[in-house]
């Protein structure tokens, strides 16, 4: 528990920048995980990737999501006492988040494979919705939890600490290696 005091201390004192480093921490760890798992079928570890997970956490994710929940928790729902907050909260991200990130994230690692910008945007457009339609299997629920349960200023780490575990199956899902 000290771990998460020395970590809630710094994160009042740096919002911004903790959220983007606890986003960069956990999009690395779990392209790391996924990576060192399929090392022994692959035989082939990629540390460029593993920076670009981590710097797409740091410089689209956590920002995304520091200024998306505040405006969720702050503007758009300012009740804590609306009837079904959490739920309605968890109905608007989901309806646009995964859409939003998972387009953008997509896009960097065709960049990242060599594709032209033309043939990146083609590619994110067209993994899009089925990387979405994964991503409800686990998302809602973990939203619903981060709304209902998490306190603001923890929604990123919770989150973060799911998305080890996530990112390491999206890793997998996109790499090719599952379709083989």
């Amino acid at each position: 528990m000290k771990i998460l005091s020395i970590y809630n201390k710094f994160l009042s004192r740096h919002p911004f920048f903790g959220t983007c480093l606890t986003s960069a921490c956990g999009m690395g760890a779990g392209n790391l995980l996924c990576q060192t798992i399929m090392y022994p079928m692959t035989n082939h570890f990629d540390p460029l990737l593993f920076v670009t997970y981590a710097l797409f956490g740091f410089f689209v994710s956590g920002p995304f999501v520091k200024v998306w929940w505040d405006a969720l928790e702050f503007k758009i729902f300012k009740n804590p006492k609306q009837f079904l907050r959490p739920i309605k909260m968890m109905l608007l991200d989901q309806t646009t988040s995964p859409f939003i990130l998972n387009s953008c994230f997509l896009y960097v690692l065709a960049l990242y494979a060599g594709k032209s910008h033309s043939e990146a945007v083609d590619d994110a457009l067209n993994r899009c919705i089925p990387v979405c339609l994964e991503s409800y299997k686990v998302w809602p629920m973990v939203m619903i939890l981060n709304f209902y349960v998490i306190p603001p200023h923890n929604r990123v780490l919770f989150t973060n600490l799911i998305s080890i575990l996530w990112t390491t199956y999206f890793t997998y899902m996109v790499s090719g290696t599952a379709t083989q």
